[in-house]
């Protein structure tokens, strides 16, 4: 009842007349709330110091990004009130997103991976300035490279890790090919709990507080990672399309970074002490490991294609470049270019 006052006081315009109580973490109160008009909100309260950190960059993040709204093509949802507790943390009310959360497993080709790479290429093609004049971080290409090599460092030192792929990583970072790109405006939180999806479309992306300009590989491992083969390929081959400038090295960074996650995943799960996760993690590494060794798992060695722009300029048919949709999940998946054929999204 407290959250639902403090909304009422955030929001006075607002009618609120149901609410929810949800558990996302540690670090934040989130209370869903539905006004007379049966519009859906969301409170967002500071749980912890953390959070405090977590609501003030969400909210700078939004602000900045709100300014470009009309040029991406997804909701990016609005801030509709703040008010302070008793303690004088802010605390902010949000409309919410319609939509549901993407299963990547049962999309095929088609319509949601067009709108996934059509997207992310417009929210990877916004002007930086829009970062920098919020204050927001900016981090260059070595920036990035020196990070990565430090979380590859950290996952080694848990000994739990197969060598094999710790070979693959080490043997990645050290190709400094690999990380010649121009970092640009990147969400850095794109997965599950961020992307909606209406019908088999992306609708909308909410979780700004990670804002940055940074390596818009990021934003894809999570479709590197979780996506079939042939959806990941197609989002890819539409997100070259909408950025011609895209580096030629982005697939392979996205992959490496998915692969690294599960690596850090396992690391923080021993810091937490929870066998029941660590065994899942552990698995998950050995499931990646048992693909290095039976080589299905996608290349991340540098490599110098031309790009879509490029193809078109030297008039080299786009069937040539296209890459089979055959492809099954884990396979090798080398650089494509030229439009695939549209297909129709599959639920199954």
């Amino acid at each position: 009842m407290i959250l639902a006052a403090l909304a009422a006081d955030a929001a006075p315009g607002k009618s609120f007349r149901h609410f929810r109580k949800v558990d996302m973490g540690a670090d934040l109160d989130i209370l869903q709330l539905w006004d007379d008009q049966d519009a859906a909100f969301e409170l967002l309260a500071p749980r912890t110091t953390a959070g405090i950190a977590e609501l003030s960059q969400l909210v700078a993040g939004l602000k900045a990004i709100s300014s470009q709204a009309g040029q991406l093509p997804f909701e990016i949802g609005s801030i509709v009130g703040q008010t302070t507790d008793v303690d004088g943390n802010s605390m902010v009310v949000l409309t919410r997103l319609g939509g549901q959360a993407p299963d990547l497993s049962r999309f095929a080709a088609g319509a949601f991976s067009q709108s996934v790479g059509s997207a992310l290429a417009a929210l990877h093609s916004l002007d930086p300035s829009l970062v920098r004049d919020a204050g927001l971080p900016e981090y260059s290409a070595q920036d990035i490279l020196h990070r990565k090599v430090a979380e590859v460092d950290r996952v080694a030192a848990t000994g739990r890790v197969p060598a094999g792929l710790l070979a693959r990583w080490e043997e990645a970072l050290e190709d400094v090919g690999l990380f010649r790109f121009h970092p640009t405006v990147t969400h850095m939180q794109i997965n599950q709990d961020s992307l909606f999806v209406t019908g088999s479309s992306l609708s909308g992306v909410a979780n700004w507080s990670q804002l940055s300009i940074n390596d818009p590989a990021e934003d894809l491992k999570y479709f590197a990672g979780g996506a079939l083969s042939s959806t990941f390929e197609d989002a890819m081959l539409h997100y070259r399309a909408n950025r011609e400038q895209a580096d030629e090295n982005i697939v392979q960074r996205a992959i490496l970074y998915s692969e690294l996650e599960l690596a850090s995943w396992l690391a923080h799960c021993l810091q937490e002490g929870d066998e029941a996760l660590i065994a899942d993690a552990e698995s998950m590494l050995q499931d990646l490991d048992d693909q290095l060794k039976a080589q299905t798992l996608r290349s991340i060695r540098a490599s110098g294609f031309i790009g879509l722009g490029s193809v078109a300029a030297a008039g080299v048919p786009a069937q040539l470049t296209e890459v089979s949709a055959e492809e099954e999940p884990g396979e090798t998946m080398e650089a494509a270019e030229g439009l695939a054929e549209p297909s129709e999204d599959e639920l199954f």
